[in-house]
């Protein structure tokens, strides 16, 4: 007979010095969702997550009103060590669109994520805007971990204006950090992200950076400039794909070549 498989919950606190049998609490917006929304009972079976990728099967010995009491059922798996990391770029976008470019993204393996208010950026974050806006795509990635139980959770960055962004850009596009710009005004000449990728491996990366602008395409004076970092320009494919697709579907392609997925 088929087992049902345990719930996946997300742990804010990192298990770094934990080890089988011991108790701990579950508690906050996750503790008390799973108490009262989800109703887990004394008994059940849980599989924890914390943010660095560590795992663990556990079992509720306690359930309150707000928070669960739990026992470690077995040793910590080792915190998620992926190289090269998988770093995505993603200028905001109107209608939701940027929200599920995080979503698949998570759920396909990205490590970081980075809000960019390009200068196309129809939708632009300022002042308490930043602090929400940032705060949504965190519960939308931590939303992503749980329904792929993908162990680890990607951060999100602090949102950056273009200018942020190239002073960025300018201290890491050095050996071991490749930064990638996916733009559909590119074409002769151009490599492609997998040529692109077989060029660069012979150099240790340790980072891959994709950068993917809003609905109306980089702006042709930022494209310069990320250019002059050293940012590469890159084509997916023939095809011109939307800001909510474009990120992921890189992050799915590089997976596959750097070796994540068999």
């Amino acid at each position: 007979m088929p087992t049902t498989p345990p719930g996946f919950l997300i742990l804010d606190e990192a298990l770094v010095s934990a080890v089988a049998g011991d108790s701990l609490e579950l508690a906050g917006d996750e503790g008390r969702h799973a108490a009262k929304v989800a109703r887990i009972q004394v008994g059940e079976q849980l599989l924890l997550t914390d943010a660095p990728g560590r795992q663990v099967l556990t079992e509720v010995t306690a359930a309150g009103r707000e928070a669960l009491e739990l026992r470690l059922l077995a040793d910590p798996s080792p915190p998620v060590q992926r190289l090269p990391r998988l770093t995505l770029v993603q200028a905001l976008a109107t209608g939701g669109r940027d929200e599920q470019a995080v979503e698949a993204a998570t759920e396909l393996g990205v490590d970081q994520v980075v809000p960019w208010i390009a200068r196309r950026s129809v939708s632009v974050w300022r002042g308490e805007k930043l602090r929400k806006g940032r705060a949504k795509w965190e519960a939308t990635a931590r939303a992503a971990v749980k329904q792929c139980r993908r162990p680890g959770i990607p951060a999100v960055a602090e949102p950056v204006t273009t200018k942020e962004l190239l002073a960025e850009l300018r201290g890491r596009s050095t050996a071991g950090t490749l930064v990638l710009v996916l733009d559909e005004q590119e074409s002769a000449g151009v490599m492609s992200l997998a040529d692109r990728l077989r060029s660069a491996a012979e150099d240790g990366l340790e980072e891959i950076v994709v950068i993917v602008g809003p609905e109306g395409g980089i702006d042709p004076e930022e494209l310069t400039a990320l250019r002059a970092t050293g940012a590469r320009a890159v084509l997916l494919g023939p095809e011109v794909l939307r800001s909510s697709t474009a990120g992921p579907a890189a992050i799915a392609v590089l997976s596959a070549l750097v070796g994540r997925w068999g």
